[in-house]
C-alpha cells in the first residue's frame, strides 16, 4: 500500500529530476549566450556568430522564445560589427517581434531604435523610417524622456539621410525638448550636436554653431572623446563654412588627435580627408600629407572589410555544414529516442501525478492560512466599527439632539462651543473611516495605484495645511525645517495618508503651546521624512505594541480626544506597501519621533 508519506517523497524526487534536467538545458543556453557575450566584447564577431547559432540549435532556444531572443541580440550585433547591416536588421526585426509580442514597451523602444539605425547604416534609410516613427510612439505612451529624446533623434538621423533636412530638424527640435525634460546634460548636448546637421544644410549656421560649441562645452566636461571626436570635426567643417580658417585649423587639428586616440579609424579618414581639403589653398605641403594619411587609412578599411566579408562568407559555409550535420544527428537522435518513448511517457504521468497531488496540498493550505487572515482582519474591521466608530456615532448623535431640544436656551458661545465640539468629533470619525477603509483595501489588495515623481516639501505643506485649524485649535505651532528641493518617486496617496496620521497622532498627543516639527533628510536611495514632538510620549514597555492590531496601545489626547490604535498600524502598511519602513523613538513625557524612510520606485510601477 503506498502511504502519503512514501507519495510525498516520490514527488520530491521527480520534481528534482525534472529541475535538473530543465537546469542543465537553460545552463546549456545561457552557457552559449555568456560566451557569445564574452566573444563580442572582445571583438571576435565572427566567433560571437558561430556560438550564438549553435546555441540556438540547443534547448530550450530552441523552443522558448524567450532564450532565444538574446542570442538574437548578440547575432544582430555581431553581423553590424562585420559590416553585414541587413543580415543584422533581419536578427533585431526578431527581437522586435518578440518585443512587441510579449508586451515588453522598454525592449520594444530598443529594438526599434537598433532596427532604424541598421538601415541607416545600410544606405536604406526610407526602410528604418517606420521604426522610428513607432519608436517615438511606443515611448510616448511610457513618459521616459530621455529614451524618447533617443527615439526622436533617431528620426532625425533617418530624415537627414533621406535628405528631408526641415522634417530632420523638426525631430532634432523635439529630440533636444525630450532631453531637457529628462534633465541629462550629455543627452542635451548629443541631441544639440546632432541637431546641428541639418540646420548647416539649411544653411542656418548660427544656430548650427551655437549648438555644437554647447555640446563640446559638456562633452568636455564630462571627457566623452568619442563624442567630443565627432563635435570638433563638425566644428571645424562650420567655422570653414563661416569663413573662420583659423578657427577651423584648431578644430581639425584636436578632431583628428582624438580619433587618433580613440583609434576609430573611419571617422579619422573623414576628418584627414576634409582636413586636407581645408588646407589645399593655404599650406598645399601639409594637404598632400593628410591625404596620403587618408589614403593609407582608407587602405585600412578596406582590408579591414575584406576581411569581414571573408569572415561572412566563412560564416555561411561553415553554417551550412554544421546545419546538415544537425540534420543527420537528429535522424540518429530520432532513432534512439523511439526506444525511450513509453519510459519517458510512464514517468511523465508520474511526474504530473505528484505535481498535482503536491500542488493541491500547497494549495489547500495558502488557502487555509489566507482564510485565517481574512478572518483575523475582519474580527479586527468589526472590533473598530462597533466600538470606534459606532459609540462616537450615538454620542454625536445624542449631542445633535441635545443641542436641537435645547438651543434657545443655549448662548450663542454656548452654541459655538457645542458645534465645534461636534466638527471635531466629526473630522476624527472621518479621519478614522478613512485609514479603516485604505487598511482594508491595501489588506485586499485593492489599491493599484502606482509611483510619481513629485516634491517633498509641496506634499509636506499641503498635510499641515489639512490639520493647521487642529493644532491652532490647542495653541500648538507646525513647523517646517527649511527643507532641500527633494524629489522622490513613489506612491504619493500611500505616504500623504501616513503623513496626516503621524501628524493627526503629534497634535492630539502634544500639549498646549508645543510643537510639532516635520524635518526632510536626502538619503542614497530616497529620503527620510520625520514627524516630531515634545508631547506626552509612550512609555518604553508600550513601544512594540503601538504597530500591533491584536494589541495596540491607546490613550486619550492631551484635551480628551479620543484613540484607536489604528492610525499607526494603517500608516505602518502604507509605508511598507511602497517599499518603504516606518520607525520611532520616543521617551515618556518627552515625545516621540516618527520617521518615514522612503525609497525611490520605478515611475507607474
Amino acid at each position: 500500500m503506498i502511504t502519503f508519506a512514501y507519495m510525498r517523497r516520490l514527488t520530491g524526487i521527480l520534481i528534482l529530476l525534472a529541475s535538473w534536467f530543465c537546469a542543465a538545458a537553460q545552463d546549456q543556453a545561457r552557457d552559449a549566450y555568456s560566451v557569445a557575450e564574452e566573444q563580442f566584447y572582445q571583438g571576435q564577431y565572427s566567433a560571437a556568430i558561430m556560438t550564438a547559432l549553435e546555441g540556438l540549435n540547443q534547448e530550450p532556444a530552441r523552443s522558448s522564445e524567450e532564450a532565444a531572443v538574446e542570442l538574437f541580440s548578440i547575432l544582430g550585433a555581431s553581423y553590424s560589427r562585420l559590416g553585414d547591416f541587413e543580415a543584422a536588421a533581419s536578427y533585431f526585426v526578431r527581437c522586435y517581434e518578440f518585443d512587441k509580442a510579449n508586451g515588453d514597451p522598454k525592449g520594444l523602444t530598443s529594438s526599434l531604435i537598433n532596427l532604424a539605425s541598421m538601415y541607416v547604416y545600410a544606405g536604406k534609410p526610407e526602410l528604418g523610417e517606420k521604426y522610428a516613427l513607432e519608436a517615438i510612439e511606443t515611448e510616448k505612451a511610457q513618459g521616459r524622456p530621455a529614451k524618447l529624446a533617443m527615439a526622436y533623434g533617431k528620426a532625425c538621423d533617418i530624415y537627414h539621410a533621406m535628405g528631408q533636412e526641415e522634417t530632420a530638424l523638426e525631430y532634432a527640435d523635439l529630440a533636444v525638448s525630450s532631453a531637457r525634460e529628462a534633465g541629462d546634460d550629455v543627452g542635451i548636448a548629443v541631441r544639440r550636436s546632432q541637431r546641428a546637421y541639418p540646420l548647416a544644410a539649411l544653411k542656418r549656421d548660427r544656430e548650427a554653431w551655437t549648438d555644437l560649441r554647447f555640446a563640446e562645452k559638456i562633452f568636455r566636461e564630462e571627457n566623452k572623446k568619442q563624442s567630443l571626436a565627432i563635435v570638433c570635426f563638425q566644428i571645424a567643417q562650420q567655422s570653414a563654412q563661416m569663413g573662420r580658417k583659423q578657427s577651423a585649423t584648431q578644430y581639425y587639428e584636436e578632431a583628428k588627435a582624438l580619433a587618433a586616440e580613440i583609434q576609430d579609424k573611419p571617422l579619422l579618414q573623414k576628418i584627414c580627408a576634409r582636413y586636407a581639403q581645408h588646407l589645399s589653398d593655404s599650406d598645399p605641403s601639409q594637404a598632400l600629407s593628410l591625404m596620403k594619411e587618408a589614403s593609407s587609412i582608407q587602405e585600412e578599411i578596406e582590408k579591414s572589410k575584406s576581411s569581414n566579408a571573408l569572415e561572412l562568407f566563412n560564416i555561411k559555409f561553415e553554417t551550412a555544414k554544421r546545419e546538415q550535420t544537425i540534420a543527420t544527428q537528429k535522424l540518429e537522435l530520432e532513432k534512439r529516442r523511439s526506444t525511450g518513448i513509453l519510459l519517458s511517457l510512464v514517468i511523465l504521468f508520474l511526474l504530473i501525478a505528484a505535481a498535482v497531488t503536491t500542488l493541491s496540498m500547497i494549495s489547500a493550505r495558502r488557502k487555509e492560512k489566507k482564510l485565517r487572515q481574512l478572518n483575523a482582519q475582519k474580527d479586527f474591521l468589526f472590533k473598530v466599527i462597533s466600538h470606534d466608530i459606532l459609540s462616537p456615532a450615538i454620542a454625536q448623535l445624542r449631542g445633535i439632539q441635545m443641542l436641537s431640544k435645547h438651543s434657545e436656551k443655549l448662548t450663542q458661545k454656548q452654541y459655538k462651543e457645542a458645534l465645534t465640539q461636534l466638527e471635531g468629533q466629526a473630522e476624527s470619525e472621518v479621519e478614522l473611516i478613512e485609514n479603516v477603509l485604505r487598511w482594508a483595501k491595501s489588506k485586499g489588495g485593492k489599491i493599484k495605484e502606482g509611483s510619481v515623481r513629485f516634491a517633498m516639501a509641496d506634499m509636506v505643506k499641503e498635510a499641515m495645511g489639512q490639520y493647521q485649524s487642529m493644532a491652532e485649535h490647542k495653541g500648538i505651532s507646525l513647523l517646517l525645517d527649511d527643507p532641500e528641493n527633494i524629489i522622490v518617486c513613489c506612491n504619493r496617496s500611500n505616504l500623504l495618508l501616513a503623513l496626516r496620521n503621524l501628524l493627526s497622532n503629534a497634535i492630539k498627543f502634544s500639549r498646549p503651546g508645543g510643537d510639532v516639527r516635520i524635518s526632510i533628510a536626502p538619503t542614497a536611495r530616497g529620503a527620510d521624512l520625520s514627524v516630531a514632538d515634545s508631547g506626552i510620549g509612550i512609555p518604553a514597555g508600550q513601544i512594540n505594541s503601538i504597530f500591533d492590531p491584536k494589541n495596540s496601545y491607546r490613550r486619550s489626547g492631551t484635551a480628551g480626544e479620543p484613540s484607536n490604535g489604528l492610525g499607526l498600524i494603517v500608516s505602518r502598511d502604507l509605508v511598507n506597501a511602497i517599499g518603504g519602513s516606518l520607525s520611532v523613538s520616543s521617551e515618556e513625557g518627552k515625545g516621540c519621533t516618527f520617521t518615514i524612510h522612503i525609497e525611490n520606485q520605478s515611475e507607474n510601477a
